[in-house]
């Protein structure tokens, strides 16, 4: 397999890169629990936990299963996994500084009562606790080769899941299946091998020689690639986290107004200004995946001129009004939606001026710092529906740059974080959708997809993971021919 980058380093628990968790070294570890690896699942299951209770709002018990074990290397030696080795590793996880503890960030403590038994306690009920757990970033880690090596940056890769490490550098990782992995049926395929292969034309290449079996490409490099060889299948998938976002300054005039607010969205036209878009109407309006959708919600709020006209002619806006879009240079989809923005305001009488900028500056002036009128770029990079709305929307959020202040709006964000059933949890959801909605100031208008190719000898890749689970490659096997 082909990708495009490799991981800085080895280390699960001190990086956030998907490649050395989702597509690295980094599947040999296992997880207290993981993702059903069905297509599109968030179905959460047992890992190396043979059951789980929760006992209080506040508390979770995980009987551990008696038959996952370290892979037979030095200083492991194949040894028994144990409730202690979870707690160790979910604590460092945790520690203050680490790229990936606020994940865990409202657990309490975690005990252990035998080598089978483990609590897990929290600070406030939270609604995705046992998805965090599940994250591709919550891996259990050896102690014994934190206590040689200081941490694993260089390595060893010593796991319990279902691969073993036996090649990794910054440039090829190679894994084989473990034959002490607690479900001897898994993984289907003898090994797997990734390549980093920064270039997207390079990479359909080694395709197209048979030196690689799938990659992640560009569609057009392969709609070629399958018109020369019809042996080459595809598959895309969109994420919902991910896509094109424009956000609105409430804190400056004039989107301190609804009204003109209400004209922004009526002078955007997704649908035309990108050949595969979609609208994803959701609570976040940056469509995280598990939020109810509805698309009904965002009919007739776009492609409306002669509204926006109306709003214009009676709210007292002028032709002297002008905007900067600062736009990141996240690709030519972000630039064109931009441009596109600014043309729809010069239809109206409105100058824009588009500013490019690096994703760099973006992400401090603009996620962080809240230096925009208008901005256009990627989401914030916060992969859940709780820790968006709270980090994003809510009016103390660390990211609520947009300067939105509803304390409905906080209500029902801070309840939702809190609401296990859900059901109940949808329901309110989908209030906070509309009242997201209603103030116009944020929104997802088109998601990113990704594009794979492969061999037709390759059965089983059903690529569509939740939060870096890629689970669904033990399944994946590759026919002679």
């Amino acid at each position: 397999m082909a990708i495009p980058e490799g991981a800085p380093h080895l280390d699960p628990h001190l990086t956030v890169s998907s490649s050395l968790v989702s597509w690295g070294s980094g599947l040999a570890y296992s997880r207290l629990l993981k993702f059903d690896s069905e297509p599109d699942s968030t179905t959460i299951i047992c890992d190396i936990c043979e059951s789980w209770t929760q006992t209080t709002p506040l508390s979770f018990e995980f009987k551990l299963r008696d038959d996952v074990f370290w892979q037979p290397l030095r200083p492991l030696n194949g040894r028994k996994l144990t409730a202690q080795d979870v707690e160790f590793s979910l604590n460092r996880q945790r520690e203050v500084g680490s790229p990936n503890a606020a994940l865990l960030s409202n657990i309490s403590e975690i005990t252990t009562s035998s080598d089978s038994d483990l609590t897990i306690r929290l600070i406030s009920p939270d609604a995705e606790a046992l998805e965090k757990l599940a994250d591709a970033h919550s891996r259990i880690i050896p102690r014994e080769v934190i206590d040689q090596e200081g941490d694993l940056r260089r390595g060893p890769t010593i796991g319990s899941g279902p691969w073993m490490t036996i090649q990794e550098n910054p440039e090829y990782t190679e894994l084989i299946a473990n034959p002490d992995y607690y479900a001897p049926e898994l993984p289907y395929l003898d090994g797997v091998s990734f390549q980093v292969m920064p270039n997207t034309a390079t990479r359909v290449t080694a395709l197209r020689t048979k030196i690689i079996d799938v990659v992640q490409a560009n569609d057009d490099l392969i709609v070629a690639a399958i018109d020369a060889f019809e042996d080459i299948e595809r598959i895309t998938t969109s994420s919902s986290s991910a896509g094109v976002e424009v956000a609105l300054n409430t804190n400056r005039a004039p989107f301190d107004s609804p009204a003109f607010r209400e004209v922004t969205w009526n002078l955007m036209n997704p649908s035309a200004w990108f050949e595969s878009s979609a609208i994803h109407a959701n609570v976040q309006s940056a469509g995280l995946p598990g939020s109810p959708g509805d698309r009904s919600s965002f009919e007739g709020l776009f492609n409306d001129h002669e509204n926006a006209n109306s709003i214009l002619a009676t709210g007292g806006f002028t032709s002297s009004d002008n905007l900067v879009i600062r736009v990141g240079e996240y690709g030519p989809d972000y630039i064109d939606t931009a441009n596109h923005l600014a043309g729809a305001f010069a239809d109206v009488g409105i100058r824009a001026d588009v500013d490019r900028v690096s994703t760099r500056v973006f992400a401090d002036d603009v996620w962080i710092g809240g230096n925009f009128d208008i901005s256009v770029g990627a989401p914030a990079p916060i992969h859940s529906i709780s820790g968006y709305l709270l980090n994003v929307h809510h009016s103390q959020g660390s990211w609520n740059t947009t300067g939105i202040s509803d304390a409905e709006l906080d209500r029902l964000i801070e309840i939702q974080a809190m609401e296990y059933n859900p059901g109940k949890r949808n329901e309110i959801l989908k209030d906070l959708q509309e009242r997201i909605i209603e103030a116009k100031y944020r929104l997802l208008i088109a998601t990113r997809n990704t594009h794979w190719a492969y061999w037709n000898t390759v059965e089983g890749w059903d690529p569509y993971i939740t939060r870096g689970d890629t689970d669904f490659l033990t399944r994946v096997w590759k026919r002679s021919g």
